[in-house]
């Protein structure tokens, strides 16, 4: 017998290189990180997370993480941009203490190169206070937010978040109304209108109209098999009900056989009683 010759299968893979991510211009152009590709154009709209931190080297920016998205391929360096800015949920929940009121509100506002912006604030009190007073800090805010915002770019106003001008001046103003402990940006991030894509109705392929008529024509198989069946059933009970009726006949010419007896063997007594 001649061996036949068992076939490997070989899986072609494309060789991978590490690609640097590099910060914005914001940053300093700083090393961030690096990923593992087979193209570089594959990194291209991939989002990451960096800890304000490891930018900065301060450790007052610890409670403060930025967001960024790959936009850029320059040779075997990926470049990115800013997309958000966010605080802890640790920091936040440490500078909400008892005999405190904490402001939350969320607001869509505009830049100056017409880019929608979500924006949400934090504001901590020193003191209890009134739903009025909260409401006038709400609009208060809200307005320095938007002179601000018609003032600069995205990324510009990301910069004064950054450096605590916004804050602090923010916290100047605001304080007029009521003494407060903490006025922050919680988070910051640009929105991405798209379209919808449009859904096209397709009609049904040969396949699907093939595959339909199998299924009816085993529906049809299935429903001509329990007619079969309900047929087949219908006569074992004609044919068990006969028997009952023979049964009945039979039981019938039983009691009139006894009944003839019965009379026969009373004229016999009556004829021998009239003989004696």
């Amino acid at each position: 017998m001649a061996k036949t010759k068992k076939k490997i299968s070989k899986i072609k893979t494309k060789k991978k290189i590490w690609f640097k991510i590099f910060a914005p211009k914001l940053f300093g152009q700083k090393e961030m990180g690096e990923s593992y590709l087979s193209a570089a154009d594959q990194a291209i709209g991939r989002k990451l997370k960096v800890n304000m931190k490891e930018l900065t080297g301060n450790v007052r920016d610890q409670n403060v993480s930025i967001n960024f998205k790959i936009n850029k391929v320059d040779g075997s360096s990926l470049r990115t941009e800013v997309i958000g800015y966010q605080l802890s949920t640790a920091y936040i929940k440490r500078s909400v203490r008892k005999n405190t009121d904490r402001v939350d509100n969320t607001f869509k506002l505009k830049t100056k190169s017409g880019k929608d912006v979500i924006l949400k604030s934090l504001i901590v009190t020193r003191t209890k206070s009134q739903r009025s007073v909260r409401t006038a800090l709400k609009n208060k805010l809200e307005e320095f937010l938007k002179e601000e915002l018609s003032k600069s770019d995205f990324t510009s106003f990301i910069e004064k978040l950054i450096a605590y001008r916004i804050q602090s001046t923010a916290k100047k103003q605001l304080s007029k109304i009521c003494p407060l402990k903490e006025v922050a940006i919680r988070s910051l991030s640009s929105v991405n209108e798209k379209k919808k894509p449009s859904i096209k109705v397709e009609e049904p392929s040969e396949e699907v109209e093939e595959e339909l008529s199998v299924e009816k024509t085993e529906s049809t198989e299935d429903s001509s098999e329990e007619l079969e069946e309900n047929v087949s059933e219908e006569p074992t009970e004609e044919v068990e009900e006969e028997p009952s009726v023979e049964k009945t006949e039979s039981t019938e010419d039983s009691s009139e056989e006894l009944k003839e007896n019965v009379s026969e063997e009373a004229t016999e007594e009556t004829e021998e009683l009239k003989e004696e």
